[in-house]
């Protein structure tokens, strides 16, 4: 104001200055937003978290990356990683043939999210621009990601953690995914009599699950660790013997943020054409994995074969029970659809309160997660609708467009040693009224 007292050339300069900021960080054009300024728009949510623009098709990007920075030890050692920027146009093309073993836009990917996870843990207005995250995201032809075209999130996933594997190589926390999201599971064959014929470890990030004709997730992971029977003309050649076994895969290690991918989509061979899966399928707020373990498999066996009965709790079971913390939910067809969060906040006001939050691109909002069974199920649902014939209102049903397709669990004993004293990690500001923030409880 004193700048502009009584200065009217002054006034007219300063207010151009000021609109012209408020335009850069919008992205609007001047004639569409001079006459429609809204601060309000444009605050933090209520919630304190910051949204995710859309820049077409991009949800699915948003809705993963949000989940990722709700992890309280990945949001950490990212932040807390030293990245050099990326270098310059000219210099990267320059640099392009000394680097053509490492992986495309490994080190640009890891420093953009770095900047994506920095907005979004210290901003103060609504929402991000993941212009410069696509940007750096380049395909194995090298080409930057393109925002209209919707790609599949479990795709996406495996995608990002190899940029992000080849951009932690060159850091100081080289083994992060692995250590935080890393599992591994054997693939077995056995015989009748009990011997391991072969055995084939091998690591994942995420475990997919069938979800057709399944009534809930356990009967997929179920099937998962399954054994197929080799008999007959698909015996087993065994150092040149044919054998009768069984072939089955279960989990050796389990990470201590568990992913599981509900394969909602599935190629119709009659149709030809990639079809989606409305099946009704439960999903556990708490989850015990022992089960579904090596370890587990072959102590059963051992009891089973000497007839002593159930068997007994082994002290590492116990190490496997994992608590539902997100909810990656799919809306739509096959064709066209859109992606969304339900992720469980862990810095909690009330010791044992973790209450939900829908992230959906730039909108966060409270959640109610007594509605996660109506919101992520699937199946059908009943609707009323007026049929023209009986000139009446009549019920009907119809399946649900959403349904969840990926779900983040994390392991009790892990997270609730994070809690134990631990300090934050990432320092907190200033807020609005000059306090400094109150560590994050995670």
């Amino acid at each position: 104001a004193e700048l502009a007292e009584r200065d009217p050339a002054n006034l007219s300069l300063l207010l151009e200055m000021l609109l012209a900021q408020q335009l850069s960080r919008s992205g609007h054009s001047r004639v569409s937003y001079m006459w429609h300024y809204a601060p309000a728009m444009h605050e933090k949510s209520r919630c304190g978290y910051v949204g995710l623009k859309n820049l077409g098709a991009t949800c699915y990007l948003n809705s993963l990356v949000q989940q990722l920075f709700l992890i309280p030890e990945f949001r950490a050692a990212i932040l807390a990683l030293q990245i050099e920027p990326p270098a310059p146009a000219s210099a990267t093309d320059a640099a392009s043939d000394l680097s053509a073993a490492d992986e495309p836009g490994g080190g640009d990917v890891l420093y953009y999210l770095q900047a994506m996870f920095g907005y979004l843990h210290e901003s103060e207005k609504r929402w991000y621009d993941t212009r410069d995250f696509c940007g750096a995201f380049r395909d194995c032809e090298n080409l930057p990601l393109n925002p209209s075209v919707q790609m599949d999130v479990d795709e996406f996933l495996n995608m990002l953690f190899e940029k992000l594997e080849a951009g932690l190589g060159r850091t100081s926390s080289p083994k992060l995914l692995q250590s935080l999201f890393g599992g591994s599971v054997v693939n077995q064959i056995i015989d009748k009599a009990g011997r391991r014929l072969s055995e084939r470890v091998e690591p994942f990030f995420v475990i997919s699950i069938e979800v057709k004709n399944k009534a809930s997730v356990m009967d997929g992971l179920a099937q998962f660790v399954e054994g197929e029977t080799l008999d007959g003309d698909n015996k087993y050649n065994f150092e040149g013997e044919y054998v009768e076994a069984t072939k089955r895969c279960c989990i050796s290690r389990l990470p201590p943020v568990l992913i599981l991918h509900l394969k909602r989509f599935e190629f119709d061979f009659d149709l030809m054409k990639k079809m989606k899966l409305y099946d009704h399928c439960e999903f556990p707020p708490s989850i015990d994995m022992a089960p579904y373990t090596v370890r587990y498999l072959e102590r059963q066996e051992k009891l089973l074969g000497e007839a002593e009965g159930p068997s007994p709790a082994d002290e590492e079971d116990g190490d496997c029970v994992y608590e539902l913390a997100g909810v990656l939910v799919h809306t739509g067809t096959s064709d066209s659809g859109h992606y969304y969060s339900f992720i469980r906040e862990r810095r909690a006001a009330q010791p044992g309160a973790h209450p939900w939050l829908h992230f959906n691109d730039t909108l966060v909002e409270p959640f109610d997660s007594s509605e996660i069974g109506k919101n992520c199920f699937g199946g059908v649902e009943p609707v009323v609708s007026w049929d023209v014939d009986t000139n009446k209102p009549v019920q009907r049903t119809q399946v649900k467009p959403h349904s969840a397709y990926m779900l983040f669990y994390e392991k009790v004993s892990a997270h609730a040693q994070s809690r134990e004293g631990a300090p934050e990690a990432v320092p907190r500001g200033e807020g609005r009224d000059g306090a400094r923030d109150q560590p994050m409880a995670e």
